[in-house]
């Protein structure tokens, strides 16, 4: 039993449902996910999602998630399939996963036969069309169907033929019978039903029609049982609507409310669905888990991690007003996370050989912590031999001030081994350098240093005999820079082509050390001093692909 007196709430909704609490307006705290399956799930759901069941948990309630399949033209049930998935790797479990069709859709249509009898709804013979130029605009009211005043009797009547399939797709709809001149133009009596002979995913062809989301929408919430129905602020014009449904068609104790908060608006990310759609038909995209894309599938092959995800849309908010995110906030708290739990390990992005000269016999082994910031998080072995790789950038023959890594003459520690010193670099033809002549420092052994040396730079390395090739995939931002908002730019005309950045993915060879052998599709990993990256599912027993997750540097400031 939650004590509400020990409740802090921290934003404007759950002040309300606090006192609705206190005050006996609300007995408990049930929220839905409502999603129509139509399109994997992206981080502007995530947001949604999150509030719902957080705020839930936090009152003791619990979230339902419930398959919103009223539009059977757009619906799959390979999406409905993959969301319970991706509330999983969030971290939540709903009360029970219910498809509106399978559960509501005979007791809505009887609530549709109650509001016509009760005045409350007509079916209507004027065209969807012509319905729509006697809306009327913002200034001007609109203008009564002739079939407006009908008898509730004739609207009865029509509506159970409607529903026996005796009258084609289009020709009627059932009206909600409000005010044609209500300043809100979602009130001027908007349709309820209308007949469209789609085969639905799930009933088959049990219906040909079918109840529009601005009705089916409060009366799943009601007939649910839920008590907040918690969505952003672009349904806050149909708030008005939902009310007066839950009033005229369902008018219990009880009743669900709707409330809203902002929506997620990051930029540089391309999310609206339809778009997202068109990129994967189009083939332009490897599928709906793109790592470019910032769907859950996307973020998670990526390499993103669900706590990360859920640590910045917390440190987002729930507002009512709008407001611009960077895309650094995410990636802040993305590799805040990531640091915690990715396994460090050595791989050479731009491999330079090295040549240890006074090194004699087998590779010697060596240990790499897995990762300092888990106690007790154990290590791995790697080894140190007579051949090792460098990255090119640690070494320069000409370097430049405060340069702390390799050098003519110079030295540095390899990361668990020893302190070497260059003592020749090797030329081709061409001028480029070909290997490296160093010697190390036997007594300098990693925890058991008794040289005396004091090297400024540490550097990672790989060792011949104990390494392998793997591929990398790198990651630009899958729109240009300049279209801050890109589904806007695509809603205003600007093409696909245009807006995509080119070669925004770009696959590389490195070299890892063996360790890495043993990863597992979306493990994820530190290369020490390049980035995060993760193992791709593409990945084959001949070819470890490894997607880049996010680099090292943060360029994000948390304010407070």
């Amino acid at each position: 039993m939650i004590d509400l007196d020990k409740i802090e709430p921290s934003n404007f909704i759950e002040e309300e449902i606090l006192e609705d609490l206190k005050n006996g307006r609300s007995k408990e705290v049930i929220t839905r996910c409502p999603p129509e399956p139509s399109g994997y799930w992206h981080i502007g759901h995530c947001k949604a999602w999150i509030i719902d069941f957080e705020t839930a948990i936090k009152f003791g309630g619990y979230t339902y998630l419930r398959m919103d399949d009223t539009n059977p033209s757009r619906e799959q049930g390979e999406f409905a399939d993959s969301y319970m998935a991706d509330l999983a790797w969030l971290g939540y479990t709903p009360k029970k996963m219910i498809f509106a069709s399978e559960a509501y859709f005979d007791k809505i249509y009887e609530i549709a036969e109650e509001m016509i009898k009760n005045g409350y709804a007509y079916v209507d013979e004027l065209s969807q069309e012509d319905q729509l130029k006697m809306k009327g605009t913002l200034t001007s009211p609109g203008v009564n169907s002739p079939y407006r005043d009908r008898p509730w009797k004739e609207s009865l009547d029509l509506f159970r033929r409607m529903k026996n399939g005796e009258f084609p797709d289009g020709s009627l709809t059932l009206r909600a019978k409000i005010d044609m001149a209500h300043p809100n133009i979602l009130m001027r009596d908007p349709i309820m039903y209308k007949i469209s002979r789609q085969h639905h995913y799930k009933t088959g062809d049990k219906w040909c029609i079918y109840p529009i989301y601005d009705f089916a929408h409060p009366m799943e919430d009601a007939l649910e049982g839920v008590t907040y129905s918690l969505c952003d602020i672009t349904f806050r014009v149909h708030r008005e609507l939902y009310e007066w449904f839950i009033e005229k068609g369902w008018n219990k104790p009880f009743a669900p409310k709707q409330r809203e908060f902002s929506t997620l608006n990051l930029e540089n990310v391309l999310l609206g669905k339809r778009y997202l759609k068109q990129l994967v038909e189009s083939k332009k995209v490897m599928g709906w888990d793109d790592p470019r894309f910032l769907t859950i599938v996307g973020m998670r092959r990526r390499g993103y991690t669900a706590q990360g995800v859920k640590d910045f849309i917390k440190s987002v908010g729930v507002v009512p007003s709008e407001s611009t995110i960077p895309f650094s906030a995410l990636e802040f708290h993305i590799r805040n996370d990531l640091n915690k739990i990715a396994t460090r390990a050595m791989v050479v992005l731009d491999p330079l050989k090295v040549v240890i000269t006074n090194y004699e016999g087998e590779n010697e082994e060596i240990s790499i912590d897995n990762n300092p910031n888990i106690e007790n998080g154990g290590a791995h072995k790697a080894s140190f031999g007579k051949t090792i790789y460098i990255e090119k950038e640690d070494f320069s023959d000409n370097p430049p001030p405060k340069y702390n890594r390799l050098t003519l003459n110079g030295i540095v520690r390899l990361k668990g081994a020893y302190i070497i010193r260059c003592n020749k670099a090797i030329y081709k033809e061409n001028g480029e350098i070909d290997h490296l002549e160093c010697e190390y420092i036997k007594e300098s052994k990693s925890g058991n240093d008794t040289s005396g040396l004091k090297p400024k730079g540490t550097i990672h390395f790989v060792c011949e005999g104990d390494c392998f090739n793997i591929t990398i995939r790198n990651f630009k931002n899958l729109t240009k820079a300049e279209y801050l908002w890109p589904s806007k730019a695509l809603a205003d005309g600007v093409s696909i082509d245009e807006l995509l950045e080119p070669n925004s993915m770009q696959e590389s060879t490195a070299i890892a050390e063996n360790f890495l052998r043993e990863a597992k599709t979306e493990d994820k990993f530190q290369f020490m001093r390049k980035g995060y990256y993760t193992l791709d599912k593409d990945t084959t027993e001949n070819n470890y692909i490894f997607n880049f997750t996010i680099g090292l540097k943060d360029s994000f400031k948390v304010k407070g």
